[in-house]
């Protein structure tokens, strides 16, 4: 378990510093880069449907942030017996870079989701019994952005997902993939 965090974390590092020392001539006045952007993102750093907005650095717009807000929802029924569903609402932070010199780059980048999670238990027969708390996950972007002359843009890839298995952090390791539109301006 513990070996596996660290081959994630590895893993976003070193492509964030492979970005980061990779030669590109992407300029500030290049048409294929826009300052904001505005998405709709499923999967990721979102967890379930989220909307995000991004800005581009002034100094190195190949740079950026972005921040959201995110729904999400989940249901087990394992028998007639007992169900359980979760409804997680969550904010996320994180930063990326582009590489590429026309509409098509490689995203890298990592942030941190943070949330409420409330949780439904149904046992027949028992009744149903609620929980909230509080979690959050750490995630890594790994994956294609393409942006259009007009400001269509579209993103998919690999996102790898954990919470370190701490008290309020995801308990386990995931593979996430994302998928996005949005509009830059």
């Amino acid at each position: 378990m513990k070996k596996t965090k660290r081959i994630m974390v590895t893993v976003v590092l070193l492509a964030m510093v492979i970005g980061a020392s990779a030669q590109g001539t992407t300029s500030e006045n290049d048409s294929t880069i826009r300052m904001q952007t505005v998405f709709l993102e499923s999967g990721g750093g979102s967890n379930g449907i989220g909307l995000n907005y991004e800005r581009r650095l002034k100094s190195d717009p190949r740079w950026g942030w972005r921040a959201g807000v995110a729904w999400g929802y989940g249901m087990e029924w394992i028998s007639h017996v007992y169900s359980s569903s979760e409804r997680i609402y969550t904010g996320s932070l994180g930063m990326n870079y582009l590489l590429g010199q026309k509409r098509s780059k490689l995203e890298l980048g990592a942030g941190v989701s943070a949330g409420l999670y409330n949780s439904h238990f149904d046992i027949k027969y028992y009744g149903v019994s609620k929980e909230n708390k509080f979690g959050y996950y750490l995630y890594g972007n790994i994956g294609y952005r393409y942006q259009a002359r007009n400001g269509f843009q579209f993103r998919a890839g690999w996102s790898p997902v954990t919470g370190l298995g701490t008290k309020h952090g995801l308990k386990s390791q995931a593979d996430v993939f994302y998928l996005s539109v949005g509009w830059s301006f």
